[in-house]
């Protein structure tokens, strides 16, 4: 037996990067799959290429901006049959500019997604959860949060806020059976940052970013699913609040 057998997880931010990948491995490890992201076209190869290699996994139209796309995502997953075991979070939307030339339109997205879309998905899984005393909810969250760097201000501040928030959920709900898990990540190859791939970086942002962390050795997808399978798979009677995981930089703590 694999040792996610019978387990039902659901996956945001799942049409590439560390969702994809971890989406993947967690079908590999027996779990029946429910992959969650934006763009339909890319989480559909995904779970036609997970069924091939005998996985379970559905694919869900959903952004985590939208409120009503969101409870639709929870609705098709319960009625699916099964309990939601595990939600993992790793949708994010990354812009790198300095703040006096962001649009409000940008920081307005980085919010929408990183922080309240957290938060929405949060609220959804706790209703399915709660009434079994059992579940767990992990948010990929960056390093970015504690270091705020300049030129990602926003981005920075919804991290900090997310890690926050699941602070205050484990004292609320501490004793539920219900467990909170923030991965927090530094600079991963593969992922995209949400719009940020789609646009060129200035010199002066790049630059800025440099002289705040180095450059750095990048840590890959793999990385972060390792450590999100082995929160996923400790016993229930330990809390896992906080995993860092860092590049190989000179960059402080």
């Amino acid at each position: 037996m694999s040792r996610f057998d019978g387990k039902n997880f659901v996956v945001t931010g799942a049409s590439a990067g560390i969702g994809a990948a971890l989406a993947g491995r967690l079908a590999e490890e027996g779990a029946a799959v429910h992959l969650a992201a934006r763009r339909r076209a890319k989480l559909d190869d995904h779970v036609a290429a997970i069924r091939a290699r005998g996985g379970i996994a559905d694919a869900h139209e959903c952004d985590i901006a939208d409120a009503r796309s969101v409870a639709s995502l929870f609705a098709a997953v319960a009625a699916g049959g099964g309990p939601i075991d595990a939600v993992i979070n790793t949708a994010a939307v990354l812009w790198l500019e300095p703040f006096v030339n962001q649009s409000e339109e940008h920081w307005r997205e980085i919010l929408e997604t990183n922080l309240h879309g957290a938060i929405r998905v949060t609220q959804h899984a706790l209703a399915h959860m709660l009434p079994r005393e059992s579940g767990h909810i992990l948010h990929v969250t960056s390093t970015a949060g504690a270091l705020a760097i300049p030129h990602l201000a926003i981005y920075s501040t919804t991290k900090a806020a997310l890690a926050h928030f699941l602070t205050a959920m484990r004292g609320e709900y501490g004793r539920s059976g219900v467990r909170f898990t923030e991965i927090q990540i530094g600079n991963t190859n593969g992922t995209e940052g949400g719009g940020a791939i789609h646009q060129q970086f200035s010199e002066e942002s790049v630059q800025s970013l440099l002289r705040w962390t180095g450059i750095p050795s990048l840590l890959e997808p793999e990385d972060v699913v390792d450590a999100i399978v082995w929160a996923l798979s400790t016993p229930t009677r330990a809390r896992i609040d906080r995993i860092v995981l860092r590049e190989l930089a000179d960059i402080p703590t």
